[in-house]
């Protein structure tokens, strides 16, 4: 605002005399006033952010629940009679309104139903029946804000299987139905046998002392001014953590090289990158440490055999340096503050009989792996002798390199030795910085016995896309190609990143990307629809891979509580989605901030066919997944298999959070892998990162991930 002053004329109540106005004081009067406007409308708009996502995020009208939510915070609402409700006491709370109209939007403008719904209501004194029906009304696609519809929605018979059908037909229709709202921790599927991921091959001497966990600040900083001062590369710290776990399932045709007990073999990400600790422990860091913790250049591969029962097999585990055995490690220069890795987040994929390993670079690059026990000839393989894997293939090699490449382990000794059949090669389907891409095969119908189809899923949601791929085969490109995609074109930006050698190798596709929009709605909602309506809602739309793909057959689908039939099997995988940072938190106030903290994640089920276009025909709710359960002396309890992991008592230092409430689960758990179980069609594998810092698998029921997916009517709608 601009100052102004006041006359004695203004004091006395009279009004000035009136003096003819130059051009100039004319022209400033104007700007004045522009300048003016301009500044009210910024105000007015950080005002607008502020109370869109934040002031009014706990307030809701009592016309829209059976119990206030601001019960749920302690605060009482005029007019309206509060109940006390801990909802640590509940799986979920209800609302007559469905999830359908808290979260549907309008084709024609993707404004939010529940928007538009709630400006009804603050126009006149209709309730929330009359203005759901003058809702749908006007705009059809928000019919679900009616109660009956929705309830409809839920019971029509063509989803039921016929034993809930009867029950539905036989229901009172003057029934009130209401609507369950979960919470993230009370949705996860059931498990078995979980297990702690823990590589005996990581030196002692390389993991952070538990004397220093209360300390940790000063840890950091030690270690890196010790390594500043030592070496002439500080892009990193001395000790190391493994997590997010890959795992697929050892087939026979690979088991003869290896240790017969052999079922499964992991892929882990072992980095000093972590957020094992308190937000304060990290933002209380000088820059150059902080920099040096969490934009590390080191990025390690660890690989292990596992057991039937996920135990590591004694001696074969390994720790790899990937990128500088390839010649492929970004160079940092002696003072730089970019500490960012050559690879990130590791995970492997088995298809047509061989593991692929896959990693995040500037996109998704993927070759292919050999494992070898010591001890375990294998008479068909070239031998492993040292080349220059970067040299350029032969005319009669052109696009197809095949060069056993044999890797020496960091740590581990050679017991498990691993090589790569060729380099890296570069999917640019999802343009650049797309990441954690999912690779699947579908079986070839007209010929059983040839390979499966490869493809890469390249985004899940709001479109869902998918490139078929040849993985061993590639077409060299040029650099300037390399940075068209890495850029907007004009720019003439360059670099000399080693990394842009395999960026060239762009790996071979088949036919157009297949995009299929407009996915379905969750099978189950969760406590923050009904918190956060419409378009205030916390997570991102676009949803991320996490792991993929496990069949499960149409036998396995139609189980008997359902609501749903299926005719053909299904592809399931496992996405994740957060809630992400807003311009908004740079003014926000710490309890504004802790009402809505950002970077928290959450995961789903989804499910979709398993042919072209790759239809999603189901996705769940959201899910966390939990902790390691706490013992008295720090070590691991008689429920959890594996090996004692230090780090796991860390975890419990950043939980997921929301509308103040704290829940069971990591602020952010990720869902790395996901897999069948080994000689059992009935049940899954998942594997996690908990805050990035420890590792775990659990084992679920295929039950379980289907009642996920088409849940039983109780899972959503409780009868009044």
């Amino acid at each position: 605002m601009v100052p102004t002053t006041q006359s004695n004329h203004s004091k006395n109540g009279t009004a000035p005399p009136k003096e003819p106005k130059s051009r100039s004081t004319r022209t400033t009067s104007l700007l004045i006033r522009i300048i003016t406007a301009l500044i009210v409308i910024v105000l007015a708009n950080q005002w607008h952010l502020a109370s869109h996502y934040v002031q009014d995020l706990h307030r809701n009208d009592a016309r829209y629940f059976d119990v206030s939510f601001a019960a749920f915070l302690g605060e009482d609402q005029p007019d309206q009679p509060t109940i006390k409700v801990n909802l640590d006491d509940a799986s979920y709370i209800t609302s007559p309104i469905c999830g359908p109209c808290f979260r549907g939007d309008m084709a024609d403008s993707r404004q939010a139903c529940y928007d538009v719904l709630q400006r009804l209501l603050k126009k006149s004194n209709d309730s929330l029946a009359d203005a759901a029906q003058l809702l749908a009304e006007r705009h059809p696609e928000c019919e679900l804000c009616l109660p009956q519809k929705c309830r409809e929605h839920y019971l029509s018979r063509d989803k039921l299987p016929p034993s809930a059908s009867d029950s539905a037909s036989s229901a009172n229709d003057n029934q009130q139905y209401k609507f369950k709202y979960w919470r993230f921790d009370r949705a996860a599927p059931k498990f078995t046998n979980p297990t702690t991921l823990t590589l005996n091959s990581i030196p002692s001497e390389l993991r952070i002392p538990p004397s220093r966990f209360n300390d940790i600040g000063n840890y950091f900083q030690e270690q890196f001014w010790e390594r500043h001062n030592t070496t002439s590369n500080s892009s990193g710290m001395d000790f190391l953590l493994e997590y997010n776990p890959g795992i697929v399932t050892l087939p026979t045709n690979l088991k003869k090289n290896l240790p017969q007990e052999a079922a499964y073999l992991i892929s882990l990400r072992v980095t000093p990158a972590n957020n094992c600790f308190p937000t304060h422990a990290y933002d209380n860091l000088p820059k150059n440490v902080w920099e040096a913790v969490y934009h590390t250049s080191v990025n390690h591969l660890g690989l292990a055999l596992l057991d039937a029962t996920y135990n590591i097999l004694p001696g074969y585990e390994a720790v790899i340096e990937v990128d500088s055995q390839l010649d492929l490690k970004r160079v940092v220069k002696r003072g730089s503050s970019d500490f960012s890795p050559t690879f990130m987040d590791y995970r492997i994929f088995l298809l047509n009989g061989q593991v692929y390993l896959h990693a995040n670079a500037d996109t998704t690059v993927v070759t292919k792996l050999k494992l070898k026990a010591k001890g375990y000839p294998d008479s068909s393989s070239d031998d492993d002798t040292d080349h220059d894997i970067n040299k350029d293939p032969s005319d009669d090699e052109k696009g197809k390199l095949y060069r056993n490449y044999k890797l020496q382990n960091l740590y581990g000794g050679d017991m498990l030795q691993v090589s790569v059949e060729h380099q890296f090669n570069t999917i640019w389907s999802g343009g650049l910085y797309g990441k954690n891409y999912a690779l699947f095969g579908v079986p070839n119908k007209t010929h059983p016995e040839a390979e499966d189809a490869v493809y890469a899923e390249i985004d899940i949601a709001p479109v869902h896309r998918v490139q078929q791929v040849i993985l061993d085969e590639y077409n060299h490109s040029s650099l300037y190609s390399v940075f068209e995609h890495l850029w907007k074109p004009g720019t003439h930006k360059s670099r000399n990143f080693k990394i842009d050698y395999v960026n060239r190798r762009i790996m071979r596709t088949v036919g157009n990307t297949t995009e299929i929009s407009d996915p379905p709605f969750p099978s189950y909602f969760n406590v923050d629809t009904p918190w956060y309506p419409g378009s205030k809602a916390p997570f991102k739309t676009t949803l991320h891979g996490g792991a993929c793909c496990v069949e499960f057959t149409k036998e396995q689908l139609n189980i008997g509580d359902t609501t749903n039939t299926h005719e053909e099997s299904l592809l399931v995988g496992i996405a994740h989605t957060k809630v992400p940072w807003r311009p908004w938190y740079n003014k926000a106030t710490k309890q504004e901030k802790e009402l809505l903290p950002h970077t928290h994640y959450v995961s789903l089920f989804y499910a979709f066919d398993r042919h072209p276009p790759f239809q999603i025909r189901a996705r769940s709710g959201f899910f966390c997944l939990g902790f390691v359960p706490e013992t008295p002396d720090n070590t691991l309890p008689a429920s959890e298999g594996g090996r004692f992991n230090p780090h796991s008592i860390l975890t419990r230092n950043r939980m997921l959070q929301q509308n103040n409430v704290t829940f069971d689960c990591p602020q952010m758990h990720f869902v790395s892998s996901f897999t069948q179980k080994a000689n059992d069609e009935s049940s899954v594998v998942i594997g996690y990162g908990l805050n990035d810092c420890t590792g775990r698998l659990v084992e679920v029921t295929k039950d379980e991930v289907i009642r996920s997916l088409f849940p039983p009517l109780d899972m959503n709608l409780v009868v009044e």
